[in-house]
């Protein structure tokens, strides 16, 4: 028995610190104590942690002992990146797209209850988007986020809506139980998610899903993003040509 507990140590650990980096990948300059408190561990649990990390250069601190990430999170998320052998020409894929409509497109993986942002080729309004390689988006936020919940597996729907209301970007955003399975009854009927400035003010996005095999669920989203006066009125057209280029992605999957 003990040997099964020390076994498990490690596991409990790595646990913990992921909590840790998850808390600090939301925010900059978090106390420990506050740390403590929204990861639920002991406090010399995450000085522990926060030394380790600092000590490999993932955390820094400043000098009123509050901790952020550091930039060394930058090369191991590019590393994650050229790790994705099979979205290798994405970023081909995606600046063509661009290309032929102006606004900024993403690819968007599906990673627990969110999205992450993998290649994105910039296009108009590009300043005033959220989204960048590396950021994520919940599955209530935006059209990469929302078309991901729409194409989840229904158990995972299940779950995710039992945590709801959420906390929205502004008064747009969807936060309700109710209000994310009628947006996810209207996705699936048009095939598409349109973002109506949920997420940022005067920002429109529109997503699409990307499946692996024969698979109905979800596997990343293929999206654009830009200011209201364009996407808004051209949505339907927008989606028509991000369905030939989600097409071209998942050849292979």
């Amino acid at each position: 028995m003990a040997q099964k507990a020390s076994n498990q140590e490690p596991t409990r650990a790595l646990a913990k610190a992921g909590k840790v980096v998850e808390v600090l990948a939301g925010e900059n300059d978090i106390e420990p104590s506050e740390i403590t408190e929204r990861c639920d561990i002991p406090r010399s649990s995450a000085y522990r942690i926060l030394d380790g990390l600092a000590n490999v250069g993932l955390v820094e601190s400043s000098g009123a002992v509050a901790y952020s990430l550091s930039l060394g999170w930058l090369g191991l998320a590019d590393a994650a990146r050229r790790s994705l052998t099979e979205w290798r020409g994405s970023a081909e894929v995606l600046a063509e797209l661009t290309a032929e409509v102006g606004v900024t497109s993403f690819l968007s993986l599906v990673f627990g209850e969110e999205t992450i942002c993998v290649e994105c080729a910039q296009g108009r309004g590009i300043d005033e988007l959220i989204l960048r390689p590396g950021g994520t988006l919940p599955f209530y936020g935006g059209a990469a986020g929302r078309v991901a919940l729409a194409y989840s597996n229904p158990d995972v729907i299940d779950a995710y809506l039992a945590k709801a209301p959420f906390r929205g970007y502004n008064l747009n955003t969807l936060v309700t139980e109710t209000e994310l399975r009628q947006d996810i009854e209207r996705t699936r009927e048009l095939g598409y998610a349109f973002s109506d400035e949920d997420v940022t003010i005067g920002v429109c996005s529109v997503g699409v899903p990307l499946f692996r095999g024969d698979s109905p669920y979800a596997v990343a989203s293929l999206s654009l993003g830009g200011f209201i006066d364009y996407v808004k009125p051209n949505r339907d057209r927008l989606a028509e040509t991000l369905r030939r280029y989600a097409d071209r992605l998942m050849i292979g999957l």
